[in-house]
């Protein structure tokens, strides 16, 4: 099996001591233990800060090989706590468990594992702790996976390995409705089907990354999520849709920091959209583009650490894309419903702009998928928004409960 514990869950030696602990526990029953890391706490956001001190252009080559040691001390110390327990264990890089990667640095994908020197160390019956978020390109070069990324590294290990289950231990006990740090009355979902799961995250959740559901789901790995510090049951996800009473609203999403970008002018808009899309998509980075009815320019919704490189992209393509100006609008958020063919059901839409209306919420632009309803709102109401359609929608604890009696 294949435990995943973040940075929360080995955020001090005490707490390594203790995932060690967890790890031993799962070698006892008989089980082959692979275990994937993040690194300890704030570091990741700590070396970001160095990194400011020195340049505020630093080249992504760079930022990959220091952002990469942040995982390196954990392996290192969680394999040591392990052998301090007389546990055979031994400590890889991503690039030492044969993780390869594009060469997109900063946000690299998994193109293949080469699992031979894992299963040789698990053979002779040693626990092998991996340096999630990482992995090496194709030159050689150490790439990282994005944020989440330990996640990725968890689920592709799982999937090549394939894996009984894959655990990932967080600071919440399993999957709710939405953030219950922000909504104090969101439900705990006991299992979510891959599809549900991968919506929600690709929508927001930060429980878990999309693309971690996706190797997942490739080879039919279940994942379970469940706390570090408390004991209890957490939140499965498998290939059986779970349907909680008869509303496809499944959760309320949000996210925080999003700029939104209008484009100008477009020539020849529905080609532009297209090629904007793909070029942004090898880039890796995800955007919401909406055109806007009855004028030749296109809304983009980014987040905010991807400000500076789509911009950099529009201003590079400019001349054979042909628009005459964008207006950028910072301080935005964005809140989803998400569901099953949510397009299909155009109540959804209709019920989100009143609930939203009635509590006050401005709404600056509405899109809709297959998978959700998208409001932009201002940052300071993402908050109230979430709540307010949490609430509307049905999905509080005590709604769910009673629906359930």
């Amino acid at each position: 099996m294949v435990q995943k514990f973040g940075g929360t869950s080995v955020g001090s030696t005490e707490r390594i001591k203790r995932m060690a602990e967890r790890v031993m526990q799962e070698k006892n029953k008989g089980h082959d233990v692979v275990v994937v890391v993040s690194a300890m706490g704030k570091t990741t956001d700590a070396l970001v800060r160095l990194v400011s001190e020195i340049t505020s252009e630093p080249s992504k080559r760079e930022m990959d090989m220091l952002l990469s040691t942040g995982e390196q001390v954990t392996i290192s110390l969680l394999t040591m706590a392990l052998q301090q327990h007389g546990v055979e264990a031994i400590s890889f890089t991503g690039w030492q468990a044969g993780i390869r990667t594009d060469s997109i640095l900063g946000n690299a994908h998994i193109q293949a594992i080469e699992t031979g020197r894992i299963k040789n160390e698990l053979n002779i019956g040693r626990v092998v702790v991996v340096a999630g978020f990482q992995g090496i390109t194709g030159d050689g070069d150490i790439s990282t996976l994005g944020r989440g990324g330990s996640d990725i590294t968890a689920a592709a290990l799982a999937s090549a390995l394939k894996a009984d289950r894959c655990d990932i231990y967080t600071d919440v006990d399993g999957v709710y409705t939405s953030d219950p740090r922000f909504v104090p009355k969101a439900s705990k979902i006991p299992s979510l089907s891959y599809e549900e799961m991968q919506n929600l995250a690709s929508m927001g959740a930060g429980v878990l990354h999309p693309r971690a559901v996706k190797h997942a789901k490739k080879h039919g790995i279940p994942i379970y999520i469940k706390s570090s510090f408390e004991k209890g049951r957490g939140t499965m996800i498998h290939g059986r849709a779970n349907q909680n009473g008869s509303t496809p609203v499944i959760g309320v999403t949000f996210e925080a920091d999003i700029n939104r970008l209008e484009i100008f002018d477009c020539n020849d808009i529905e080609g532009f959209q297209e090629a904007l899309m793909c070029e942004l998509a090898s880039h890796h980075i995800q955007a919401d583009v909406y055109k806007q009815s009855c004028r030749d320019s296109l809304s983009l919704l980014i987040k905010e650490q991807d400000l500076q490189e789509v911009l950099s992209i529009l201003d590079k393509e400019k001349e054979k894309w042909m628009y005459s100006r964008i207006e950028r609008k910072g301080g935005l958020s964005k809140v989803s419903v998400i569901g099953q063919n949510i397009k299909s059901q155009p109540a959804i839409k209709i019920d989100m702009c009143k609930i939203l209306l009635e509590n006050a919420v401005r709404v600056k632009l509405v899109g809709e998928s297959a998978i959700s309803v998208t409001a932009v709102v201002e940052k300071r109401q993402v908050q109230l928004a979430a709540e307010s359609l949490h609430t509307g929608f049905g999905l509080d604890y005590e709604a769910v409960m009673k629906a359930s009696v």
